[in-house]
């Protein structure tokens, strides 16, 4: 898939629940975005951080690859983080910079097995762009489990629902433990590990919480999931980030 820095504008954008947005965007020149589902893209909102940094943050694109042409994000208002209110105030029509896409939390061309896809919190867009992906009508089956504390701060199950493809199976497990709980990633690990009785899997992509979805990566290779199936894309928490 191409990727570098391209300049985009804003086609469309609508409200998603209480402080959220949802946008549709596109190249300004017209090329095709040469995304895969489950990939993600950095945006350069403008704003300049206290030391100088430019405010650059990635958001998963969850529209169908089918359609290169524009595509859409999801933008969660997190407080005051300049980044996120930029992009939830910003008009129709203006222009900003990307590169991408990026990640490789996807299903490999050809798939056609049982892939299991777990998001926690805002990881349901990337979990969404990986159902929505060409690379994803071959597979066998198509399980989507989704831990959030509540839907109404960002997209909802019933905005999820809407556009997932009739063969992908959606459990929402609501009211989970807050980010930031100690008991979380066991809370994630028991859920995901009930979840996998029916049998295994031959890929899980996990997506979200960085102190949930590691762990869970170890559970799943207890439970016999194959050498390198599965992958993460860790939104927040990220560890290796905090060891770096």
């Amino acid at each position: 898939m191409a990727q570098g820095s391209a300049k985009i504008r804003i086609v469309h954008a609508e409200p998603l629940g209480h402080g959220a947005r949802l946008l549709r965007v596109e190249r300004v020149d017209g090329a095709a975005l040469g995304f895969a589902g489950g990939q993600y893209v950095i945006i350069n909102t403008g704003v300049t951080l206290p030391g100088g940094k430019l405010a650059k943050r990635a958001y998963s694109l969850l529209s169908s690859d089918a359609e290169q042409r524009s595509v859409e994000i999801a933008v969660k208002r997190i407080g005051a983080g300049p980044g996120s209110n930029v992009l939830n105030d910003i008009a129709v029509g203006a222009e900003l910079e990307w590169s991408g896409p990026w990640g490789k939390l996807r299903l490999p061309d050809g798939f056609s097995g049982r892939a299991l896809v777990v998001a926690t919190d805002t990881g349901i867009t990337a979990a969404l762009g990986i159902a929505r992906g060409a690379a994803a009508a071959g597979a066998a089956q198509l399980d989507l489990l989704w831990l959030v504390e509540s839907d109404d701060t960002f997209v909802s199950e019933r905005f999820v629902r809407e556009r997932l493809p009739e063969r992908a199976r959606l459990t929402v497990l609501g009211g989970f433990l807050p980010v930031g709980h100690p008991e979380r990633p066991a809370r994630a690990c028991a859920l995901v590990g009930d979840h996998l009785a029916a049998g295994p899997y031959d890929a899980a992509l996990c997506a979200g919480d960085g102190a949930v979805i590691y762990p869970l990566r170890d559970r799943l290779a207890a439970l016999g999931a194959p050498e390198g199936s599965v992958l993460l894309e860790s939104f927040f928490n990220n560890p290796l980030k905090k060891s770096a």
